[in-house]
């Protein structure tokens, strides 16, 4: 059962993003080019346009050389984003960071928070849609814990204006 709150954002991803060269600091690599799995270890930098991960270890998948999702895990792992038209990025946090990229979907897993502006969502598992601009917190199928929200007043009075 899925317990949460779906928020309209009013963000999306720069879109030449996916048009960018991805570039990734690591202490170790392990290349498996047959099957389009790299892992890196170890202060994980990576970072492709305005997009940056920062993790413990991130797993990138690919296909024919076209990303396809990164897994990013750390204690936490960061995500940040400078959404089209904006003049801050898009920040969030997880213990585990899965980021799709043919579908723009961003899943936060475990201690997730989101952070939009002033605005701030916290949930066991938030789903970032960066093509439908749509944000969904919840808990845990097996979580106890609620989803927490602040959306700040200035955010209400332009989504009231915006109708």
């Amino acid at each position: 059962m899925m317990v949460g709150c779906l928020w309209w954002a009013n963000v999306w991803a720069l879109r030449s993003d996916s048009e960018q060269p991805i570039i990734i600091e690591a202490d170790q690599v392990d290349i498996d080019d047959r099957n389009g799995v790299s892992t890196y270890y170890g202060n994980v930098k990576l970072k492709q346009g305005s997009i940056s991960i920062d993790a413990s270890s991130i797993v990138v998948y690919s296909v024919e050389h076209r990303l396809q999702r990164i897994i990013a895990i750390g204690q936490p792992a960061h995500f940040a984003q400078r959404p089209d038209g904006a003049a801050a990025d898009v920040n969030a946090e997880a213990w585990r960071v899965e980021y799709n990229a043919q579908a723009g979907v961003l899943i936060l897993s475990d201690r997730a928070k989101f952070y939009q502006a002033a605005s701030k969502f916290q949930g066991d598992r938030i789903e970032y849609n960066m093509k439908k601009d749509t944000v969904r917190a919840s808990k845990s199928k097996q979580g106890s814990g609620r989803v927490h929200v602040v959306i700040q007043p200035s955010l209400i009075e332009q989504t009231k204006d915006n109708q």
